[in-house]
């Protein structure tokens, strides 16, 4: 198969296009009403952990990628040195997704991380773009009756959520790229702020 220059052109299209986009919904997420909300979730998760909480984080597919960086940087560091936090991902085990999947069903993968490790005073930070993942969902309702403060991140789709969660956190968007981009970027906002707000290790 050969690569034409047409071919080669749609790269910078596409990377054009997801600028403009980026440039579009940045004004969307800067919105003062959605940075309320999405501080008043990021202040959540650094008073939890400072008074010793942990910070469970679940997601499917790309957000299942984003929960395990984002435990990844709490366990070790995003910018700065400090004291490591207890962060888990609840998508990180491959043997433990299957084998929950297989005899339970996928909708209890995460549920049955919550079972295992939420205690009250921790955090859950669920990601959902539809914010109707059957495995989220059950999640987010075992958090809660586990005394276990829920976050939900999710996209435009998810606005009528709010039920699910104690912060309900929507991108404006239904495009799932943009929209775990900006899962993302709050992410590494809280986990800056926690990095800096938390002491070096001595």
């Amino acid at each position: 198969m050969t690569t034409t220059e047409a071919d080669l052109a749609l790269v910078t299209q596409q990377l054009d296009a997801g600028i403009a986009a980026w440039v579009r919904l940045a004004q969307q997420v800067g919105e003062p009403r959605l940075r309320s909300s999405v501080d008043a979730a990021g202040r959540v998760v650094l008073e939890a952990l400072r008074a010793g909480g942990t910070l469970l984080v679940a997601g499917n597919g790309g957000s299942a990628a984003i929960s395990s960086h984002v435990a990844a940087e709490f366990l070790g560091k995003c910018v700065q040195d400090r004291h490591p936090l207890p962060a888990i991902s609840l998508a990180e085990s491959h043997s433990s997704l299957t084998a929950i999947g297989n005899d339970y069903g996928f909708d209890q993968v995460f549920l049955r991380g919550v079972q295992a490790f939420g205690r009250p005073g921790d955090v859950l930070l669920a990601m959902s773009t539809s914010g109707t993942s059957p495995n989220i969902v059950a999640a987010l309702g075992e958090a809660r009756r586990r005394g276990v403060t829920t976050i939900l991140m999710t996209g435009a789709k998810g606005a009528g959520q709010g039920d699910l969660a104690d912060h309900l956190l929507v991108v404006p968007s239904e495009e799932t790229p943009r929209i775990q981009e900006v899962h993302m970027l709050w992410a590494h906002a809280w986990c800056e702020a926690v990095d800096h707000a938390v002491q070096e290790p001595s």
